[in-house]
């Protein structure tokens, strides 16, 4: 017998070749995300955590990688989206080699970043 579904684990982020971030409720949650907040990646001793690195309340103008629900509306969605070229194209060489790929990856535990409060480790290891 074979199973046709492998692997039946959704991800967590996904970063696209177009510059396109999406974050699950779930992280976004972790993190305490709310509209207008800058993301980033740090590569902290071979880990690659995923962080706010400004609050909405202290962005002044626009920035790359600023969140936004996917929904907005009565109900606006907890999943987020941000748009950030330079970002994906640097994480997405680390996980495949080269940019061209999408990577849909699983995160872990929350931990605790220095002055940044929170962060997610990304699982690059093993993309979806």
């Amino acid at each position: 017998m074979t199973s046709l579904l492998p692997n039946s684990r959704r991800p967590d982020v996904s970063f696209y070749p177009d510059g396109r971030i999406d974050i699950t409720a779930r992280i976004a949650k972790m993190l305490k995300l709310q509209s207008g907040d800058v993301i980033d990646v740090a590569a902290h001793y071979g880990e690659y955590l995923l962080y706010v690195r400004l609050r909405a309340s202290e962005c002044v103008g626009r920035h790359e990688a600023q969140v936004y629900p996917t929904k907005k509306g009565k109900r606006p969605s907890h999943n987020f989206r941000a748009y950030s070229h330079s970002l994906n194209h640097e994480l997405l060489k680390v996980v495949y080699g080269k940019s061209s790929l999408a990577a849909r990856l699983p995160a872990g535990t929350p931990v605790t970043f220095g002055i940044y409060g929170i962060a997610v480790p990304i699982i690059t290891s093993s993309p979806l």
